[in-house]
């Protein structure tokens, strides 16, 4: 256990609708005695040929890889109370660690299976390709937790590619906690989609630092809301250097009595000229009972530069329902053709078809119902 963060942890209350932040999520279900004794140890079932020279195994078996990056991309930034909890409980996870100039030609899957309601769980992933590496990485977060705080941690030096693929599928009773960081150096790219199905709370924050000149990072995510899902979304483009590409697109379907909080920054330091950032929250609102909530915010601190951003919340376009449906569709069918259209361009996102399809038949068991 990390005794400092696990302080600081005990030390700052459990949120409430007084926060910002959280102001439109209840917590009160959420149970935290005994957390630190409910902590079970966390194994990743991981998949995929790697070449000679990849590190790809568990967390604990390679801390002499693991040590020269965990805890740089995660400690002391952005935190709030459940992201020290992680701090302070997390014990093992998974490792992937390309060479200079590795490409893996195949993907590679982490999954973390949960399967104890009353047990809490608290993975890290690390994720590191050095210059020029290439890799293609599905990360799958399954089962039934009670609570579940994972961070991950990634990496990618110059010139490197990855194309990061991350799916949390819980069972309707799970507190969900998560937080990615990842970033990006010099002619670097970045490629993630992030796919928020499952749980009764899932908030992710997630930031993508662009470190180095040429550097790109697309972040792309689709959160499916139903019956009483609490789904939070916290983004973050943070451009510490001028010449930097972000493009970030969330789209969530809500339904029922679903709850929704998109929050997302685009920040630009000084002297970060040449920055070209974009970011957008779309949401499709299926029931009167819905309560949703996006706030796109600018922090710009250059001059010479491109950053715009957008939000919308609407309903199915009754005039797109009625001629689908004189073409001969039914009702059924026409709701599911724009559900379909609407989340077609995050699924555009994801190259392994496999993985594609796995989110295309969870959206229709959850909101195609």
């Amino acid at each position: 256990m990390n005794q400092q963060a696990w302080k600081q942890y005990e030390a700052l209350p459990l949120p409430t609708r007084r926060d910002l932040d959280w102001q439109h999520f209840d917590l009160r279900g959420l149970k935290l005695d005994n957390i630190a004794q409910r902590a079970r140890p966390v194994a990743a079932k991981l998949t995929g040929a790697v070449p000679t020279g990849v590190v790809f195994g568990d967390l604990a078996r390679h801390r002499d890889v693991a040590n020269r990056f965990l805890g740089q991309a995660l400690n002391g930034a952005g935190r709030h109370k459940f992201t020290l909890l992680h701090e302070a409980l997390w014990e093992n996870g998974a490792l992937l660690y390309v060479p200079r100039n590795v490409r893996v030609s195949e993907p590679l899957t982490i999954t973390y299976d949960l399967p104890n309601h009353d047990s809490a769980a608290f993975p890290r992933t690390l994720i590191v390709l050095e210059p020029g590496a290439e890799a293609t990485l599905i990360q799958r977060f399954t089962g039934a937790p009670g609570v579940h705080a994972s961070g991950t941690e990634v990496f990618v030096q110059p010139g490197a590619r990855l194309h990061y693929v991350s799916l949390q599928n819980f069972a309707p009773t799970a507190y969900d906690f998560t937080v990615k960081r990842a970033h990006v150096a010099q002619d670097a790219e970045v490629d993630w989609v992030i796919g928020m199905f499952g749980g009764l709370f899932a908030r992710y924050d997630i930031e993508c630092v662009m470190e180095g000149r040429g550097g790109h990072s697309f972040m792309y995510g689709v959160g499916l809301g139903e019956n009483r899902q609490q789904l939070g979304q916290f983004t973050r483009q943070h451009h510490r250097v001028g010449d930097t590409t972000s493009d970030l697109l969330f789209k969530n379907v809500l339904r029922d009595d679903a709850v929704s909080n998109y929050t997302g920054l685009i920040k630009v330091e000084k002297n970060s000229n040449g920055t070209n950032a974009y970011q957008s929250n779309r949401n499709l609102v299926l029931s009167d009972k819905v309560q949703c909530d996006t706030r796109p915010i600018l922090e710009i601190e250059s001059n010479q530069l491109r950053c715009t951003h957008g939000a919308t919340v609407g309903r199915l376009d009754e005039n797109q329902l009625f001629y689908l449906r004189s073409r001969g569709l039914t009702l059924a069918q026409a709701r599911q053709a724009l559900i379909e259209a609407f989340l077609e361009p995050i699924l555009a996102r994801i190259q392994v078809e496999s993985v594609r399809e796995e989110f295309s038949r969870l959206i229709h068991a959850k909101v195609l119902r």
